[in-house]
């Protein structure tokens, strides 16, 4: 089937402003509240008017960790990176979604040449995402299917043929999270779990990422505690250690994970990592003074790329260097995910599913859909941990969440929904049935125009 042509027409952003439940710090970092920017796009499908909708959010510190920026130079940047995009794919003529694509991002870049490269493609991936729904809504087919009968035009090549009905939930530890039920806190009290202890015994949970820091004694000790509740508590458990690139040297990292594998206290939690993700700061990350020490450290553990992903080389280049694979995020692109996806299929490397602070409904279900398309078995998914998103919802918004997706949300005694977590997995099973995962268009007079 021949790849339909995309026109897009106009585009407008909306944002939904939400504030944690629970503060979360990764490295420098601390979110007690963001927007998520919602994307609405008038397209035109092989001539006819469709919808295409997409939606991230806008964390501090993030896609720019310079620390004398504040989070509202961070918000400024990526809506300017989104109304660039939008102006660039205005300007094309029709063509399938990944041509466009391939035509626009350069164009887009150079535009943003003052940016950073996460932040320069993230209006890319948000018009990418929303001209894939519109393909998905205009066709009748869902993504999975778009993919195999090649709806985008980016080849169907090494695609599952099937996709996943469950996705295993990775449980994020932020460096601020209480582990145990006596750690001094203020308590939510809102019935939803607030520690790790809690959040193994409601969901079930058997996969974990926790948060280091380069302060390696004070990650040592956290470790410890940390272990102590899994090994207790969480059976056959996994786990993944996110360096958030607060190492100053690959060295450095070599250094503590050799004190992590000599800790008898950790012996079974080391034996339970499956990597350690992008320790060291972005910019010396794909450094080729990183190969010795990195080939070093990737006989220990495997190590993967996350905030080095700022264009499509870097695959190619972390895999030259030694990296064991590398993560796949909406908020970097789909197209960007297919390319690391084809990639890494070729190497026998790692694609992990990441972002935690995806939410629903948009961000959260477009993020599944492409872990269940590309038969990516767990997902760091922990947004329905730090934010009540349906706190914030509309109470049309809710109640479509609700009618749509039961295998995946639950009602709470206070009247407002969640996440359903059973035996640690969310369903995908309505998800994969529609479109790019989302049915009913976000209530847009409820989100603020930005």
């Amino acid at each position: 089937m021949k790849a339909p042509s995309v026109r897009v027409r106009e585009v407008g952003v909306f944002l939904r402003p939400v504030r944690t439940r629970i503060p979360f710090r990764y490295g420098t970092a601390v979110v007690t509240d963001e927007p998520i920017a919602h994307l609405r796009m008038a397209a035109e499908v092989e001539g006819r008017p469709v919808t295409g909708v997409s939606a991230a959010a806008l964390p501090p510190l993030w896609f720019d960790k310079d620390p004398s920026r504040t989070h509202e130079d961070d918000i400024r940047d990526l809506l300017r990176s989104v109304r660039t995009a939008a102006d660039v794919y205005r300007g094309l003529p029709a063509a399938a979604a990944f041509a466009l694509h391939r035509a626009a991002e350069p164009e887009a870049r150079r535009r943003l040449a003052d940016q950073n490269e996460l932040t320069a493609g993230f209006g890319v991936a948000l018009l990418d995402e929303a001209a894939v729904d519109a393909v998905c809504r205009a066709t009748g087919r869902t993504f999975h299917q778009g993919l195999v009968d090649d709806l985008f035009g980016w080849g169907p090549e090494g695609v599952p043929a099937r996709p996943l009905e469950r996705v295993f939930v990775r449980h994020t530890v932020g460096m601020g999270d209480p582990i145990r039920e006596s750690d001094p806190r203020e308590r939510v009290g809102d019935g939803l779990p607030e520690t790790l202890e809690e959040v193994v015994r409601a969901y079930g949970v058997r996969y974990f990422k926790v948060k280091i820091s380069g302060d390696a004694g004070a990650s040592l000790d956290r470790l410890r505690r940390i272990a102590g509740v899994l090994d207790r508590d969480a059976g056959d458990y996994r786990v993944t250690l996110d360096g958030n690139e607060q190492f100053h040297a690959m060295e450095d990292a070599l250094g503590f994970a050799r004190r992590v594998a000599g800790e008898p206290g950790l012996r079974d939690f080391w034996a339970r990592t499956l990597w350690i993700e992008q320790p060291v700061e972005r910019g010396a990350a794909l450094d080729p003074a990183v190969e010795r020490p990195l080939r070093e450290l990737v006989r220990v553990k495997p190590v993967i790329l996350d905030e080095s992903d700022g264009t499509d080389e870097a695959v190619d280049r972390g895999l030259s260097l030694g990296y064991a694979g590398i993560s796949a995020k909406n908020c970097k692109g789909v197209f960007r995910t297919l390319h690391s996806y084809r990639r890494v299929r070729e190497a026998g490397a790692i694609l992990s599913s990441e972002d935690l602070m995806n939410t629903p409904v948009v961000p959260l279900h477009q993020d599944l859909c492409v872990a269940a398309a590309l038969g990516i078995p767990h997902s760091e998914r922990n947004g329905h941990h730090y934010i009540r998103t349906f706190e914030y919802l509309s109470p049309l918004e809710r109640e479509a969440a609700f009618r749509e997706y039961p295998s995946l949300y639950r009602t709470l005694p206070s009247g407002l929904g969640a996440v359903r977590i059973d035996g640690g997995a969310m369903s995908v099973r309505e998800i994969n049935a529609v479109g790019f995962g989302v049915a009913t268009e976000p209530d847009w007079k409820s989100l603020v125009p930005a």
